[in-house]
């Protein structure tokens, strides 16, 4: 998925050993490519970090409650931290949705802030994009895969520069604000989504009881086991767009162990079946 994706790991980490993959480097940030071969709508997405989407074929519609935007190949969409959005992805010539995204992690984006700046708006499209702008976004996608042995301290500098140029376009990300109770739990889940969380245990992570955490959560209506199966979903969205990881293993990765199981929630979810992202289903809408 076209978001912001968080880890607990001191690597790398590669989530696929095909020819795509979803690439995270815990305290620089994240990156993917996004293969769709079908038209799909998707709803109530969270976008957990600051990211950039750089459109390369086809066209993406983001919609969110301050209104909606539309990139074509060649354009890019910056999406917020903490926004929840509703978008479409709809083949180009080559039969495919194709992408590529980065996303900074909070500290970076802190240290890259200005005292002042204006209000930005929470999705914007970037158009006209010189070759310059995309050269030094490819330099911050490839900057991800550590396997290449660029140093982190490199990677982070690609990163900036990407802002940096957003910023001669008149754009910046605010700076992250503090995180609520939901975040914070959001999170953690995403740090193993496979596991069998427990209130007891994100009580103990997040140094709360389970009754404060469990009315906590009500009070930003939100139910936990709800926000557990949401950022499964997620995941696993993330995977079949990002990697060509096998169902069956995109279902282990998300704590199911019976890939008709993990298709149904899937299904339940966001209206379509894994296999239509990829096109096995063409034809076939489920909506």
């Amino acid at each position: 998925m076209e978001s912001g994706m968080t880890g607990s790991d001191t690597r790398t980490t590669r989530l696929d050993a095909g020819p795509r993959a979803m690439l995270v480097r815990p305290g620089v940030g994240a990156a993917g490519h996004v293969v769709q071969r079908s038209d799909l709508a998707t709803h109530r997405v969270v976008i957990e970090q600051a990211s950039l989407i750089l459109v390369e074929d086809g066209r993406k519609r983001v919609r969110w409650s301050g209104g909606e935007c539309v990139a074509r190949g060649g354009e890019a969409l910056s999406v917020q931290a903490g926004e929840v959005v509703d978008f479409a992805n709809t083949p180009g010539r080559s039969g495919a949705y194709r992408a590529l995204w980065i996303c900074w992690q909070p500290e970076l984006l802190a240290a890259m802030s200005v005292v002042r700046q204006p209000s930005q708006p929470r999705v914007a499209r970037h158009a006209a994009l010189d070759e310059a702008f995309r050269a030094s976004f490819h330099r911050a996608f490839d900057g991800m895969d550590e396997t290449g042995g660029l140093p982190a301290s490199v990677a982070i500098h690609r990163l900036q520069e990407v802002l940096l140029w957003l910023g001669e376009r008149g754009f910046r990300f605010p700076p992250p604000g503090p995180c609520s109770l939901g975040q914070r739990v959001r999170r953690l889940l995403s740090a193993d989504p496979s596991a069998e969380w427990s209130m007891a245990q994100v009580a103990h992570e997040t140094a709360t009881s389970v009754p404060t955490l469990r009315r906590k959560l009500a009070a930003e209506g939100v139910a936990f086991r709800e926000l557990v199966h949401d950022v499964r979903m997620s995941h696993a969205l993330a995977l079949l767009e990002n990697t060509d990881a096998p169902v069956l293993h995109v279902a282990l990765a998300t704590g199911y162990a019976s890939a008709s199981r993990f298709s149904a929630r899937f299904r339940a979810r966001f209206g379509y079946l894994p296999t239509d992202i990829r096109g096995q289903n063409r034809g076939h809408r489920h909506r």
